[in-house]
């Protein structure tokens, strides 16, 4: 934690071990990302957020077309749902069940306590990294901002279902900004660091030392 606490540009500075331990933590964080979306996908499906979080109906696919019967099979009649014949295909409908309310509470207790600790860690290497003060202020803005409006989009599109656009655009916000953090710190430590103005530089360090 003591490398947290130092100046913007720290991160070129760390020792080999800790550089390959926030290496593999901004890759683990990565992969964790593009678990998160490849599950939001699976959870969804083709339904949509507006089915999955607010229980919209969702209207069901056309059925394929059918051939045309031939002259010796006589015309098609057209029986009604209650005198259809055995064997004849149905079409094809969407099955969609809600999220119930406390499960979504769990997910939103669980997320509410590992998405703040995952974002702050990404955001201290992001403050540590050799980069200008108003892009260290926007990054850490646009982490916040898009990790607690991806928590609360679920509960959004509850109450609004016409809000489901909210959850993937989010979580593409999302993704992009802790991921951009995650590849320019990892980046940022691994460059030979550069001495400042009456700073000594490595190797002379080394030779004092």
């Amino acid at each position: 934690m003591r490398d947290f606490t130092a100046s913007a540009g720290r991160l070129r500075s760390l020792s080999l071990g800790a550089k390959l331990l926030y290496s593999a933590f901004a890759l683990a964080s990565i992969i964790g990302l593009l678990v998160s979306w490849r599950l939001y996908g699976a959870m969804v499906q083709d339904a949509g957020a507006a089915a999955y979080y607010a229980g919209a109906a969702v209207s069901a696919p056309p059925p394929a077309p059918t051939q045309a019967p031939s002259a010796a099979e006589g015309p098609a009649l057209d029986l009604g749902p209650e005198l259809e014949l055995p064997g004849t295909p149905e079409a094809p409908r969407v099955l969609v069940e809600q999220i119930s309310e406390r499960k979504l509470l769990e997910v939103t207790h669980f997320h509410l306590f590992s998405v703040p600790v995952y974002v702050l860690i990404l955001a201290h290497l992001w403050l540590l990294a050799r980069l200008p003060s108003w892009l260290h202020t926007a990054g850490v803005a646009a982490a916040v901002v898009t990790s607690g409006l991806h928590i609360a989009a679920p509960w959004l599109i509850r109450s609004a279902p016409g809000a489901a656009a909210l959850m993937p655009i989010s979580g593409v916000a999302m993704l992009l900004s802790l991921g951009a953090m995650a590849v320019v710190s990892t980046v940022d430590m691994w460059l030979p660091r550069r001495a400042r103005r009456g700073e000594a530089a490595p190797a002379d360090e080394a030779q004092a030392q």
